[in-house]
């Protein structure tokens, strides 16, 4: 793995998921093992898993449970940033880099730049960070829990 930031290959998936616990379980449902952090315009998802194929298989797995919204997952090779947006579990094709970019918060930007590192991005946003790295079963008990809660939140 290079040592430079700027030269690792990244997979990041940025969705409307306002709760990093939820994507996080979410994640860990579909074997999308990694790094979530929340932010402002959603969460987004940083999987331990680089190689070829594994932003797909998360966008397709993450867009099929938000359904109603874009999914943009993102892969940093060799310094070219790809964007693909899903939508209900399909792929719709590839967005221009900066288009999708725009809007986004600055942590992503900041990580797809190579300017930092998820581990660096974690340390500024401690309460705001959360491990999607739990086997499937506990991963649905969380996801279970969590509904419950915002349930409570609306009832009461």
């Amino acid at each position: 793995m290079p040592e430079n930031p700027e030269e690792r290959d990244i997979v990041a998936i940025l969705t409307p998921v306002p709760n990093g616990k939820v994507l996080a379980a979410l994640c860990a449902v579909n074997g999308a093992h990694g790094q979530v952090i929340e932010t402002s315009a959603g969460a987004f998802a940083v999987l331990d898993d680089a190689s070829e194929g594994a932003a797909d298989k998360a966008g397709e797995a993450i867009s099929a449970f938000v359904k109603t919204q874009p999914v943009l997952a993102m892969e940093r090779r060799a310094g070219q940033l790809t964007v693909t947006k899903w939508e209900a579990g399909e792929n719709k094709g590839t967005l221009p880099p900066g288009l999708a970019l725009d809007q986004a918060p600055g942590a992503i930007t900041t990580l797809l730049t190579g300017a930092q590192t998820i581990d660096e991005l974690a340390e500024t946003h401690a309460d705001k960070v959360f491990s999607a790295r739990t086997g499937r079963i506990k991963a649905l008990r969380d996801l279970r829990k969590l509904a419950k809660q915002a349930k409570a939140q609306q009832q009461g």
